[in-house]
């Protein structure tokens, strides 16, 4: 199929099963993959293994993206707040679903070397699910930093254990010796790489932010993201963990700019998003169920995997005296598997194919059954997240400025103890109005309190100097017509869209479209400070109901 046309299709049935699974309260992020298995292979094979390996740069700066936003909320703030509860429970839910999932498929297959490569894949979670349904149920608080911050760091243990546990597999299987150093050295080397690359790249970026204006910023940071996610696909490095740390950088530097840079980021790349979790969902095949040799393995693998999950968090969250809903609930949230267990499968089969027959197989076992178990667990998954955070009452408490104008009218916010001048005052009443109230802008109305016109500071310049003029001059005689008005019941999104368009900082509120008479008046630097303080108070007043 036409690219073009694939990707138009992808968006348009994604969105709407995206929106079909809201309306039946599923996270929208399972409508997207579901569309996807049934455009891929697995049912009316829409994409081809072509055509997936042709979006496979698209894929990789859209996880560089979401990476680099993961990054944006390790604030420093965050760690010394959290910190210890996010070690505790990273390292125990992360080594727990090793050990159970170590235990349970080596007791299946009897083969201790697919016991430990299938532990190492177990503790990696997936990144993208998660925070997506974090992001759709404008969710905050303890549990979601804590799962915020889990995720982003969830790749970086895996890749040690993968380190730790491949070179020992891989010398079981062909009977050979292994190093100590080759164990350690090449997954701590990785992770240096990735740390090194990410943290330059984001000191570059924030220098050069602070040389361009700032419509550029947005297309600076874009094009940094695809800088890094290139350098780490050459060097073979983890691009979510580059990204994430050139993320995190950034917030920690510049946290004013980043702030408003990420939240442009994040509405403008919805619809990549969107294509994103289509294409997971068509890059996963439903027929390997079918392999009932392997289903034992496939069961296994996901109870041992979610119990390490649950029971390895609520211990964590135990030992580090979290908070009860933090202890509860991080494990339920943590079941999504996705690129990065994929990525150390398809990694194992690579290697392994080097070695052998045998070793082959191992490998092509690993990826049918990671690639099985995903499936189940990016439709699972994101359910359970959802589950979680309203569980812990975390949903919706993100509130944004966005939020507030999006629920708002005019009427919220419009003042209506403005000044106003009659169209029959002469100049001298005119400058005694404008004396008593600190204001830049005047509407003037006519004896029924109908507005005809305004008058501006700006517009008095010219006359100030015709003194002998003053008992002559009427208000109506230098007020401005005024063409464009808001009226209460507006929405208040739409005040906004007119300022911005007409590039007005002052406009009359008049009582209805078939009226005239002026109610009040909206300024737009006091209403974006409105804006931001009734966001602060609300987010406040949430915060008093759920403390951390």
């Amino acid at each position: 199929m036409n690219i073009l046309l694939l990707v138009g299709v992808s968006l348009f049935l994604g969105i709407l099963g995206g929106n079909f699974f809201k309306l039946i309260r599923v996270p929208q992020v399972v409508g997207y993959i579901i569309i996807g298995v049934f455009l891929g292979s697995s049912v009316f094979g829409v994409f081809d293994s072509q055509e997936l390996e042709v979006f496979a740069p698209l894929i990789n700066f859209i996880l560089g993206i979401i990476g680099f936003l993961i990054g944006a909320e390790l604030k420093s703030e965050v760690f010394k707040k959290y910190g210890k509860s996010i070690y505790f429970i990273l390292i125990s839910e992360g080594m727990l679903a090793f050990i159970l999932v170590f235990a349970a498929v080596t007791l299946v297959t009897k083969k201790i070397y697919l016991g430990l490569l299938f532990g190492a894949i177990a503790s990696a979670t997936d990144p993208a699910s998660t925070v997506n349904v974090l992001w759709e149920y404008k969710s905050r608080g303890p549990l979601t930093t804590t799962l915020t911050s889990i995720v982003a760091l969830d790749d970086g243990l895996a890749l040690i254990l993968y380190g730790l546990v491949s070179v020992f597999s891989k010398a079981m299987i062909a009977n050979e010796s292994y190093s100590l150093l080759g164990l350690i050295g090449g997954p701590l080397v990785e992770l240096f790489k990735c740390v090194l690359v990410g943290a330059l790249a984001g000191i570059i970026l924030v220098r050069i932010i602070a040389r361009f204006a700032k419509d550029a910023v947005l297309s600076l940071s874009l094009g940094a993201v695809a800088v890094v996610v290139g350098l780490s696909i050459y060097l073979h490095l983890d691009l979510i963990l580059t990204s994430m740390i050139m993320g995190a950088v950034i917030t920690n530097i510049i946290p004013k700019i980043s702030e408003a840079l990420f939240a442009r980021i994040k509405e403008l790349t919805v619809p990549l998003y969107v294509f994103f979790f289509v294409f997971v969902g068509a890059s996963l095949d439903i027929h390997v169920f079918k392999q009932v040799s392997l289903i034992m393995i496939v069961v296994v693998y996901l109870f041992s995997r979610s119990a390490g999950k649950i029971f390895g968090a609520m211990f964590g969250g135990w030992l580090a005296k979290a908070k009860k809903t933090v202890t509860l609930y991080s494990g339920l949230c943590l079941f999504t598997q996705g690129g990065v267990a994929i990525g150390l499968a398809m990694s194992i089969s690579h290697n392994f194919t080097r070695i052998g027959p045998n070793a082959a197989q191992v490998g092509s076992i690993i990826v049918t059954v990671v690639a099985a178990t995903t499936f189940v667990v990016q439709l699972i998954g994101p359910i359970f997240v959802k589950f979680g955070i309203v569980k812990a009452d975390e949903a919706w408490r993100n509130v944004t400025e966005e939020d507030i104008i999006e629920n708002s009218r005019v009427s919220d916010f419009m003042r209506e103890d403005f000044s106003f001048i009659k169209e029959n005052e002469n100049f001298d009443k005119i400058m005694e109005v404008v004396q008593e109230r600190d204001a830049y802008h005047f509407p003037v109305v006519n004896n029924r309190g109908e507005l005809t016109g305004l008058i501006s500071l700006g517009g008095l310049r010219s006359i100030l100097r015709e003194t002998q003029l003053s008992n002559v001059i009427l208000a109506k005689d230098v007020a401005a017509p005024v063409r464009t008005f808001l009226y209460p019941g507006q929405p208040l999104r739409e005040a906004f869209e007119i300022f911005d368009k007409k590039q007005l900082d002052y406009l009359p509120v008049v009582k209805d479209e078939d009226s005239r008479k002026i109610v009040g008046v909206l300024e737009y630097r006091a209403l974006t400070k409105s804006v931001s303080r009734k966001t602060l108070e609300r987010q406040k007043s949430l915060d008093a109901t759920n403390p951390a």
